[in-house]
């Protein structure tokens, strides 16, 4: 009869364990994303997140919105802090950095093979570290040459420039009457893709300074002849560059700039290309040394404290799959990271998407090392005055590579 009764007590033990267990495992959780989305773009992910949270009753999500420009402090501030955050919104460059300090939730253990192949494979790369997966790409970004159709066609050219040197001669023709042919700016990661054009480099993988190479130098003094020679803007100096920049491009002043999906947006709001017809997409000419523009973009990563990263990667999986970049694209005209979404029928004959999809295929990535997102300070820094004549393409790059050597740590 004792036997009995302890097996009922056991039984009835383990009932109540399983029920309390059961009952801790529905407890509804809240994940806490800092978001760097803004405008629509903010919008829209915020209504698939609502979305996902309809799909998953047991999850909500907290948005966290930070500036872009303070985004990176403010997630290691937070994380070291042992303030709650599950997961967030980085710009790629940053991911080395992070990994570095122990801050991300590996997910190549999470991710399936299958919808591992979906992604472009540059995209991927450029958030794989010691050959570990680190966030799941949103979208893509690459510099690309915009041009104003009807320009180049009033001044007989059925295409964009291939070279530098067509480049360099599209550019003056179509300078005349108040209206000049390129913006060249002082922000040094429009300047990568002339510094590769001449067989240049900036830092590598392998931790190596390369800016002040016979190379990258001659890259630097091309985009200091551009201006010489009277095809560029007309304005003494760079002050608000970015806005003059999207400002005459919109209005017709200038007929080519160097800029990024992002800016379509906006361009489209112009007078110019009220007709998107017009914009005119290309890769940045070749020279004599190569072609390419930075790969770069945004990623979605689950934080290394994340007490549910399980559930984090399945809202980051959420907010990148084929439905929201698909959203994303035509709504947006941001750049997928997801092959399949470019089999879109909509996206298909969209040539503004399909322009940069071929701007990618040159398209180079940024070093892969904790320092490469702070690469860009020391060179705009000399950038801009080498443009005014402040300084030698060599000055200018001797100083870049002498600050790099300090950020990098390596012997003179």
């Amino acid at each position: 009869m004792l036997k009995q009764i302890l097996s009922v007590l056991v039984a009835m033990s383990l009932t109540v364990t399983a029920a309390c267990a059961k009952a801790e495992n529905e407890q509804p959780i809240t994940l806490t994303f800092v978001s760097t989305y803004d405008g629509k773009e903010a919008e829209l992910i915020k209504a698939r997140a609502k979305a996902f949270e309809q799909e998953n009753p047991g999850v909500k999500v907290n948005f966290v919105e930070v500036a872009f420009g303070s985004a990176s402090n403010y997630v290691k501030t937070a994380m070291l802090g042992d303030q709650a955050l599950d997961g967030f919104r980085s710009d790629n460059s940053w991911v080395p950095e992070f990994v570095e300090l122990g801050l991300l939730h590996p997910i190549d253990g999470l991710i399936s093979p299958e919808n591992a192949a979906d992604f472009n494979p540059t995209a991927l790369a450029s958030v794989t570290i010691g050959e570990k997966l680190y966030g799941l790409p949103t979208v893509m970004e690459a510099p690309a040459l915009l041009y104003n159709k009807r320009l180049l066609q009033e001044n007989g050219y059925a295409a964009p420039p291939q070279t530098m040197d067509e480049l360099m001669a599209m550019a003056k023709k179509m300078t005349a009457g108040g209206r000049y042919g390129l913006y060249v700016s002082d922000d040094s990661y429009f300047a990568l893709p002339y510094v590769w054009a001449f067989g240049g480099d900036t830092m590598t993988d392998d931790r190596n300074s390369h800016i002040a190479s016979a190379e990258s130098v001659q890259g630097l003094a091309f985009m200091r002849t551009l201006r010489e020679s009277g095809v560029t803007q007309p304005y003494p100096d760079f002050a608000d560059g970015y806005n003059r920049m999207m400002s005459d491009f919109k209005e017709g002043k200038s007929a080519m700039i160097v800029n990024g999906p992002w800016a379509v947006s906006d361009l489209l709001t112009g007078a110019e290309f009220k007709d998107a017809g017009n914009l005119g997409i290309a890769a940045v000419p070749a020279g004599p040394g190569g072609q390419g523009s930075p790969a770069g973009g945004h990623s979605l990563v689950v934080s290394k404290y994340s007490k549910h990263p399980d559930a984090t990667y399945k809202l980051i999986q959420y907010l990148t799959n084929a439905e929201t970049q698909t959203s994303q694209a035509k709504e947006l005209k941001t750049l997928p990271s997801r092959l399949s979404v470019y089999e879109d029928s909509a996206l298909a004959s969209d040539s503004i998407v399909q322009g940069f999809k071929e701007v990618l295929e040159s398209a180079k990535p940024r070093p892969r090392i904790s320092e490469g997102a702070q690469m860009f300070g020391d060179f705009s820094a000399n950038l801009g005055p080498m443009l005014l004549g402040r300084l030698t393409p060599q000055e200018a790059a001797n100083n870049i590579d002498a600050a790099w050597r300090v950020l990098l740590k390596l012997d003179r």
